[in-house]
């Protein structure tokens, strides 16, 4: 098969599986992968690399990272947390990604000082916390933004508590807990 009946090179299935591919390009794509059986294995192999890259999200992401994610179409639920106050998050059929923003300025009034921020996530029946060391954080808005996907409700049958620590001046200080029940469809 010649290259100009066979259009559809890794870079083409990327934009057309971003949605990036010229409208008037689409359906010829869409043709050829419906007739090629080699270019559909390659979009099919394509898709599962997708599933999988989003199903390992970091635990802690940057408000950036949080607004690329919804450039390109995640359907998101943010639950804001204050510290000490138990927070309720529900997933539903119409979201991708739950996000608890731990709103972590009540506590620390001056985050202009802070070097690092890191977060314990302690699991009820987990012999030890996850430690997050230098996670993503925005002095500017205060939060430390957790993710939470669908595959995590079997993870543990119990809630997580994240305890937020941050370091000004090399000392490691405790400036919250924040506690998520979640509410699983």
């Amino acid at each position: 098969m010649t290259a100009s009946a066979h259009p559809v090179g890794l870079e083409t299935l990327v934009a057309w599986w971003t949605g990036e591919l010229a409208s008037d390009e689409a359906p010829r794509v869409e043709e050829h992968l419906f007739a090629c059986d080699a270019c559909a294995g390659m979009s099919e192999r394509f898709a599962r690399l997708a599933a999988g890259v989003h199903e390992h999200l970091p635990p802690i992401i940057s408000s950036a990272h949080r607004d690329r994610l919804l450039a390109g179409g995640t359907r998101i639920r943010v639950t804001p947390v204050d510290s000490g106050v138990d927070a309720t998050a529900v997933f539903s059929a119409e979201i991708d990604l739950l996000v608890h923003a731990l709103l972590v300025h009540a506590l620390a009034a001056d985050l202009s000082r802070v070097e690092r921020v890191d977060v314990e996530i302690v699991m009820q029946g987990w012999s030890e916390p996850i430690l997050c060391e230098g996670v993503p954080f925005d002095a500017k808005s205060g939060e430390v933004l957790v993710c939470c996907q669908r595959h995590f409700q079997h993870m543990s049958p119990a809630d997580p508590l994240f305890r937020v620590h941050v370091v000004e001046s090399g000392e490691r200080r405790r400036v919250g807990d924040y506690f998520v029940r979640h509410i699983w469809p």
